[in-house]
């Protein structure tokens, strides 16, 4: 037995595995670090050399922050007497802003200026701000006169090496981690079970416990950002706990929820094109890099293909379908007529693409090396196939956002004047009847219908629900002005949890349970929901850490860190290879 072997664990049930003798053998008879070695079955697999590639970058983070660490430590017997403070090392301060003024001392201070307008388009889901940068020691700062918006936050700077060390760190530990839970099995694994009772209990309780303890106030806009981010939190305790539970009566539910998130796709980034119509590559590189970055590494980690995250592949094709809309004959965004042209040849492509037999699969065959999962190219087809029209329909919403917002405010200034409040209250009335009747159609004669046969039409229908839902959540100012702080903190970390959800709180792409506690579901499903959601929301941080590190506003700068890493990881390659070949593997 080689040296490697001595320490490897076991590998996926795949016809590759090498060996017979498994690695919890190993550890627990010769090595004493595991108390059962029947805790699972699965035989030897040696790790690819990506995976290898990454275990050996993740070392080398760990033995440059412990030499950066000892490095550092000895100011603790020979103190400096540098009085720079932390903020001014790393250029950046505070910024107070008094009736427009700016109080602050450096030279130039970079703020972010939020919009007045109504956006819900970032990287991340979050309103849409801009970066400005301001000269406080010129003239007109001093004098006052320096247009300054109300409000200012601190524009996130690059992490220093330290820092940035550290994170890598936690984030190889993570990885490691997936590896360990879903590649290697340390953990056993049980078949689900569903009970009605018991998911219908969880949810209320759920529910319960959000409206009870974190209702909180929000600015009454229509779809505010914290309203948005309240849809998509509840959403995705019911997507997870789909699976967790394989809820299959909720499927047809679940689908609808899936084209919510396609729509806040198209309602999200047209608002932030709309508004701030800001087509530079880094825009384009900083979405790319939300949606990408973390699935790329789990698949290089897990060995698996990227698309069996298809929201992710979704996500991304929808962002650069509506990059392609509005920034392709940009001047005709504010035509109203040449903005109905592009969204009639919107349409009129997607009908095309997935409506008419076999057009998309030659168009996507291309792609099959990123898009095609296990050979075929029919999950691609079959996900993004489901949607294909609810980014259209958040493109439109976004586009009329501003007139269903004077609708609003203009029936609500009628309700307020005694004379006028019949009006008002009839136009409402025969807007909820109609939005009530059309549910209440859904509810019976479409989502009702069995798998495969909603499936048919589910891409015609969905909108629907959606526009229902938009509609009663925001019909009475009470109702926007609050929301559910609990699913809104859960909202900003679906794209982790989504993730996450596939490793350490399920395996085998969802369809097996991960076993912390053995015999004692409820207490396992409790460690794991914390466990699970714990690493999902430092993985949320670490993401944009990186993001802030990879992809500065200089593009030159951008390109020398994207060089470097390409070459550590091309080094890392060749150890990799020649560990390998010297028989250490």
């Amino acid at each position: 037995m080689n040296f490697y072997s001595k320490f490897q664990v076991r590998g996926h049930r795949t016809p590759r595995e090498a060996s017979q003798e498994t690695a919890m053998t190993i550890l627990h008879e010769r090595m004493g670090l595991l108390p059962d070695p029947t805790v699972a079955s699965v035989n030897t697999l040696k790790p690819t050399l990506m995976q290898l590639a990454f275990f050996y970058l993740w070392i080398t983070a760990i033995v440059i922050s412990i030499l950066r660490l000892l490095y550092n430590s000895r100011t603790w017997f020979f103190p400096t007497t540098d009085s720079n403070t932390e903020s001014e090392q790393n250029g950046f301060v505070e910024v107070k802003v008094s009736d427009g003024n700016v109080t602050s001392t450096p030279e130039v201070v970079t703020v972010v200026v939020e919009d007045k307008k109504q956006t819900n388009s970032s990287e991340d889901g979050k309103v849409a701000i801009a970066v400005k940068e301001i000269n406080v020691n010129s003239p007109k700062a001093k004098d006052g006169n320096e247009p300054v918006a109300k409000t200012f936050s601190k524009v996130k700077p690059s992490p220093k090496l330290d820092d940035l060390l550290k994170y890598l760190v936690v984030f190889g530990g993570i990885l490691l981690y997936f590896y360990l839970c879903d590649y290697d099995h340390i953990f056993p694994r049980h078949d689900r079970t569903y009970s009605r009772d018991l998911f219908l209990f969880l949810c209320f309780l759920l529910f319960a416990v959000a409206g009870g303890f974190t209702l909180k106030p929000c600015t009454s806009t229509i779809l505010n950002r914290d309203q948005t981010e309240e849809w998509k939190g509840w959403m995705q305790v019911m997507f997870v706990w789909y699976h967790y539970y394989a809820a299959k009566e909720t499927y047809n539910y679940i689908r609808i929820f899936i084209a919510c998130y396609v729509w806040m796709t198209g309602f999200g980034n047209f608002s932030f094109f709309w508004v701030r119509k800001d087509y530079s590559l880094w825009r384009l590189l900083k979405m790319l890099f939300r949606l990408n970055f973390l699935v790329l590494c789990v698949c290089v980690v897990t060995n698996n293909e990227y698309m069996l995250y298809y929201i992710c592949a979704m996500h991304t094709y929808w962002f650069l379908s509506v990059y392609a809309f509005m920034r392709i004959l940009s001047s005709w965004n504010e035509h109203r007529w040449k903005m109905a042209a592009k969204f009639l040849l919107y349409f009129v492509c997607n009908t095309v693409i997935f409506d008419v037999p076999n057009v998309g699969k030659t168009l996507f065959t291309p792609f099959s090396f990123v898009l095609g999962y296990k050979g075929s190219m029919h999950e691609w087809m079959f996900r993004a196939g489901l949607d294909h029209h609810a980014t259209l329909l958040g493109m439109l919403c976004a586009y009329n956002y501003p007139n269903y917002e004077k609708l609003l405010n203009y029936l609500e200034k009628k309700f307020a004047d005694p004379n006028e409040q019949r009006l008002a209250v009839m136009i409402k009335l025969v807007l909820t009847t109609v939005f009530s009747v059309a549910a209440v159609i859904w509810y019976t004669s479409i989502a009702s219908k069995e798998k495969f046969e909603y499936n048919a039409i589910h891409p015609y229908t969905s909108w629907i629900p959606i526009l229902s839902y938009i509609f009663f959540r925001n019909l009475f100012p009470l109702m926007r002005s609050y929301h559910l702080d609990l699913f809104a903190w859960l909202g900003k970390i679906t794209l982790e949890t989504y993730i996450s959800q596939l490793h350490v709180y399920m395996q085998d792409n969802a369809r097996q349970l991960i076993v912390y506690i053995p015999d004692y579901p409820l207490m396992n499903f409790v460690v794991a929901t914390v466990i699970y959601i714990m690493i999902s929301y430092i993985l949320f941080h670490l993401t944009t850490e990186f993001s802030a590190y990879l992809l500065p506003k200089d593009l030159k700068v951008v390109l020398k860190k994207v060089t470097v890493l390409t070459i550590l990881i091309c080094l890392a390659m060749l150890l990799a290879f020649a560990t390998r070949e010297v028989g250490m593997l």
